[in-house]
């Protein structure tokens, strides 16, 4: 048990070793499709795409409330 002492606040750590699982190597080639990862990353940029124009019109729906808000106020 390991005790630290920092600005009059005493922290406990306990130091606990992990056992490690060992890791399999597996020597069969694995087939990608590059056709496959191409249309995923199409796919990604599209629905970022889509999530940009989403946040700017909300933005400028908000802003364009909130000032006509302003004007109805005066």
């Amino acid at each position: 048990m390991l005790r630290i002492f920092d600005n009059n606040k005493s922290i406990s750590k306990n130091k606990v070793q992990k056992k490690t699982i060992p890791v399999q190597y597996i020597d069969q080639k694995r087939i990608v499709d590059i056709n496959k990862l191409l249309n995923r990353v199409r796919m990604d940029k599209k629905n970022e795409d889509k999530k940009k124009v989403i946040f700017y019109s909300l933005t400028i729906l908000a802003l364009g409330l909130f000032s006509t808000l302003i004007t109805i106020i005066k």
